[in-house]
């Protein structure tokens, strides 16, 4: 852990940065699965979901970098990479064979 001016203990910073760090793992999971399926998306909602999906995405993205950056202002290191992610996401394989929007939308709400 790094030295910052922060004036929680160490062992508080250590589990909140951990603690932070498993939901940036969720948070960037959710984001490439949301864009997974607005790239795949087909059927006769197609642009709508698109863009629908495009715009969750993006509201996601907003919440990792603030995640991200709250626990590198506690003195931690931000898991982002794919293998940080893929070792400690919470949330299900999102079905990648999927193309319906209406697949998609049911595949969305389980998250």
């Amino acid at each position: 852990m790094f030295e910052t001016r922060n004036d929680l203990s160490a062992d508080t910073r250590t589990e909140v940065i951990r603690l932070l760090n498993a939901r940036l793992a969720d948070a960037i999971d959710l984001a490439l699965q949301t864009k997974h399926a607005h790239w795949n998306v087909k059927g006769p909602n197609f642009i709508a979901l698109h863009e629908l999906f495009d715009q969750i995405a993006e509201q996601i993205e907003a919440h990792v970098d603030g995640i991200a950056e709250r626990v590198t202002a506690l003195g931690g290191t931000a898991g982002g990479t794919l293998a940080a992610v893929s070792r400690t996401t919470t949330l299900k394989a999102y079905p990648e064979q999927i193309v319906e929007g209406a697949a998609h939308l049911e595949a969305r709400r389980h998250r």
